[in-house]
């Protein structure tokens, strides 16, 4: 078994949630599964960010902010 963390290339991994993490629209998400709130919130917002213009493209987001804000 690996170790996921290690491997992640996401700013914001699935086993480390830490509210000092920030990411960033148009980065990668981690791709473990089950996905948890701010994943499925930041894969919407890379697919939104692909097709249409996303006025806060500079903005940092924590896991705090991705679950609780409206983005």
């Amino acid at each position: 078994m690996t170790n996921h963390l290690a491997n992640c290339p996401a700013p914001i991994c699935q086993e480390e949630t830490k509210e000092s993490l920030i990411w960033y629209p148009g980065e990668c998400v981690c791709s473990k599964k089950p996905y948890k709130k701010f994943q499925k919130k930041q894969l919407a917002i890379n697919k939104w960010i692909k097709n249409h213009p996303f006025k806060d493209i500079d903005r940092a987001y924590n896991v705090h902010d991705l679950e609780h804000l409206s983005i």
